[in-house]
């Protein structure tokens, strides 16, 4: 018996070129490429396959999905965009979940009662035997009805996964594919709207494409001081306790539990990481802003001696920027690195600036010339175009052992990450299991600074703050940190360190207020 899967082949630093088609004297089919075309660079696709093992593991068959993989470079061709991997996560996803299906038909199937063998393609009229529709209610059930809170899938996950099934299924629709019936109600709207005076055109006319197959959860309640449990497992920000155990390994043992093939261990936790850990939690950055830090965005904080005879820091809070004014990543719904302000404990930044004057970093920064001219020499060229190239001029912060920019390598953090949870779990008496991802760091952040706001100003005024320094496009996402700040009770909730934020943050006020 073949026993079929989905696994992926992942493509890195690739520089597409449109070929031009001609047909040469002898009548073949011959390509070539524009002298001056720059091409499309794609920094990481993961391409889809379906391979085939057989009870014994040997592989017997091994086929791209072209139907899958041509979308995917679409994405990147047509949209211009460096990254598939959340599409491609997606895909994987949905035709597992497809394969499931066919491994049930193939089992009980009877040819009385049952619609045709399920295909990626092919669709039942009835709305609620299509793939699709399945698809949607497999996904609203990982998320709501799993016995194990940990096991659920996390509410935005699911909803990014049934975007990417749309987009893929509306990119086969408008190249003009034929479905025997259409795989979820489609519409086209077309909305006609005033042109900006630099356009020819008076109003300009744009298609958008519309469906029902959408993924919708219910409004999760106030929670009156209890437990957080109704928020969004990314937004909930780490109680006291959580960080505190999380912070000693990160600081102090440097010791997590790795998991092997035959056993589990205790191994070291490399310093860089430790550093950007605590990046993530105290400056408030994502990932792979934290990761793309460099040199230039790092100072030595100014000291002085006070009346008491101590040795203390000018500015407790100290302000830097992110995006591609400053040099480093940031996320954007479009192309760029959209620029912000954000602040950082001194305390951190003299600790970061220290490590950058240890001989570990500078060996490791040699390393990183030597790598990309390497790089250069080989020909790999298309590493250092894009909006999140790497700058062969900048002096990184994060660089592996071997050179490489740490940015280009992210689940590397995350992998870390949840060593440094699993060791929590592992090793230390808590009262429930410690969950979140390194994106949660960021959460705390932000629930940390409203609460010190919420001391001194309004809550909108605290509003405007908290989303200039997380780099919010809109309020969604910082109102309900807000809600959480508001609302539970903050004895044991959030970590209470020592730091004073308020002074850096009085400033950040008077400059929205003189604006508005």
């Amino acid at each position: 018996m073949v026993r079929y899967v989905i696994e992926t082949s992942t493509v890195k630093n690739y520089l597409y070129r449109r070929p031009l088609l001609e047909i040469d004297e002898n009548g073949e089919v011959v390509s070539r490429y524009r002298k001056n075309e720059k091409g499309v660079v794609i920094r990481e696709i993961a391409l889809l396959n379906i391979v085939g093992y057989k009870d014994n593991g040997k592989l017997v068959s091994f086929d791209p999905m072209d139907y899958a993989n041509e979308f995917l470079l679409a994405h990147h061709i047509d949209n211009e965009k460096l990254s598939s991997n959340q599409l491609s996560s997606a895909l994987v996803h949905y035709f597992s979940f497809i394969i499931q299906h066919q491994e049930a038909w193939d089992k009980a199937y009877d040819e009385l009662y049952d619609n045709p063998r399920p295909e990626w393609n092919h669709f039942p009229k009835r709305k609620s035997d299509k793939l699709t529709y399945l698809y949607r209610a497999a996904l609203k059930d990982l998320v709501l009805n799993q016995k194990n809170p940990e096991d659920a899938m996390a509410r935005t996950t699911a909803k990014a996964y049934i975007n990417a099934v749309v987009s893929f299924y509306k990119h086969h629709l408008i190249l003009g594919y034929q479905f025997n019936n259409p795989p979820f109600e489609h519409e086209i709207v077309k909305i006609n709207y005033q042109a900006s005076g630099t356009n020819m055109k008076a109003y300009i006319t744009k298609a958008v494409h519309t469906t029902d197959l959408r993924l919708s959860f219910p409004k999760p309640s106030r929670s009156s001081g209890s437990p957080i449990e109704n928020i969004r497992r990314d937004l909930k920000p780490f109680t006291n306790t959580e960080w505190q155990l999380a912070q000693n390994i990160i600081t102090k043992t440097k010791r997590v539990v790795r998991h092997g093939k035959d056993e589990t261990q205790m191994a070291s936790l490399p310093y860089e990481f430790s550093l950007h850990f605590m990046i993530c939690r105290y400056a408030g950055l994502r990932r792979e802003e934290a990761a793309s830090l460099h040199l230039d965005q790092i100072v030595k904080p100014v000291k002085f001696v006070n009346e008491d005879g101590k040795e203390v820091y000018k500015n407790e809070v100290l302000k830097f920027g992110v995006g591609a004014k400053y040099g480093s990543l940031t996320k954007t719904k479009e192309a760029g690195n959209k620029n912000r302000e954000t602040i950082m404990p001194a305390r951190l930044m003299e600790e970061i600036y220290d490590y950058t004057q240890s001989e570990r970093y500078k060996k490791r920064l040699a390393k990183f010339k030597t790598y990309c001219k390497e790089l250069e020499g080989k020909g790999n060229t298309a590493i250092f175009s894009g909006d999140d190239a790497i700058d062969k001029n900048k002096e990184y912060l994060f660089i592996t052992q071997t050179g490489m920019p740490m940015f280009i390598r992210l689940q590397d953090f995350t992998n870390r990450w949840v060593e440094v949870r699993n060791t929590v779990n592992h090793n230390l008496d808590i009262h429930r299991k410690m969950v979140g991802s390194l994106h949660n760091l960021r959460s705390t952040f932000a629930v940390d600074i409203f609460r010190r706001l919420l001391r001194k100003i309004a809550p909108d005024k605290a509003l405007d703050i908290v989303s200039s320094l997380l780099g919010h496009e809109d309020y969604n996402t910082t109102q309900q940190y807000l809600n959480i700040a508001q609302e539970l009770p903050s004895a044991d909730e959030i970590f209470e360190d020592v730091l004073i934020y308020t002074g850096v943050l009085d400033s950040f006020s008077e400059q929205l207020q003189r604006e508005v």
